[in-house]
């Protein structure tokens, strides 16, 4: 059995002494499991090759490509580089710069969501460039039933980039071209407010203060509203779990049961780390079914 340890008192978990690139049959199932109980997962001191990394993810699920190509990685473009640094040339490296980035969930612009996020921390900035999970789960939980009533059985619309405070928009921002493509690639899409845990049954708020643009059946400002509002319920202190990362760090988390934000930090403190995006199972985990605006 897996030894394991609480990341906070209300959710996450560290696994302990296991080596995910040679990590067999039995330990992954184990893993498989605790996922689906668990939104958060922590594995400390690991060392994987590009090919480990997108082998291991690829257990879990069909592995997604960004839409973002200046992101990949030129020889496994299932990873994306998340890093302010460049190259020699004085290209970028990857992207999502070094600025603070608003609680969001990965992927909700998309018809068919990849909901799994396999994150591993190669060079970080010690005790900065934190990151911050909400759980949506809990947070749902806490709704007053107004607002829940409110958002049963709706779905709300988002779209990827449109903000101008939003991470594309920013790395961007001189190359109007490259925007209008991605635009053009990510059409509006819409989702259930409310997904439910197919073997829990419980439910998890499906929304995004950063993409979403809109709730069926409310104009514009009567959604902008509700958004306030349920975003304030949503980040209160029991539902955050705030991570500082060590190199060699992989956290995997549930796009369907979390939100997470990235604290600003120095430009010139190097911060490297590679991401993988996984299909998972609609069985086995709360993935929206796709649906297009």
């Amino acid at each position: 059995m897996l030894k394991t340890r609480k990341l906070s008192p209300t959710f996450g978990l560290e696994v302990c002494d296991v080596d995910l690139a040679t990590v067999g049959e039995e330990e992954f199932s184990e893993i498989y499991k605790l996922w689906q109980q668990e939104p958060l997962l922590l594995f400390r001191r690991q060392s994987l090759h590009e090919s480990e990394h997108v082998a291991f993810s690829a257990r879990f699920g069909d592995l997604d490509i960004l839409v973002r190509d200046d992101m990949r990685s030129s020889r496994h473009p299932e990873i994306i580089y998340v890093t302010g640094m460049k190259r020699p040339d004085g290209s970028q490296l990857g992207g999502l710069g070094t600025y603070e980035i608003y609680w969001h969930h990965d992927q909700i612009y998309r018809a068919r969501p990849s909901n799994g996020s396999i994150f591993y921390a190669l060079e970080m900035p010690e005790g900065d460039g934190c990151t911050s999970f909400c759980n949506t789960s809990l947070g749902y939980d806490a709704l007053p039933e107004d607002l829940r009533q409110k958002i049963e059985g709706r779905k709300a619309i988002a779209k990827y980039g449109m903000k101008t405070e939003s991470s594309t928009q920013r790395d961007f921002v001189t190359n109007a071209a490259k925007m209008a493509d991605i635009h053009k690639k990510t059409p509006p899409v819409s989702h259930p407010m409310v997904l439910t845990h197919p073997l829990t049954g419980k439910k998890s708020l499906y929304l995004d203060p950063n993409k979403t643009l809109g709730i069926e059946g409310y104009d514009e400002d009567e959604s902008r509203q509700l958004i306030k509002q349920i975003t304030e319920y949503m980040l209160q202190d029991d539902f955050i779990y705030t991570h500082s990362w060590r190199n060699g760090d992989v956290v995997l988390w549930d796009n369907g049961r979390l939100w997470h934000r990235r604290d600003g930090f120095d430009a010139q403190q190097p911060r490297f780390a590679k991401r993988t995006t996984v299909f998972l199972n609609p069985e086995d985990f709360p993935v929206p079914e796709p649906h297009v605006a």
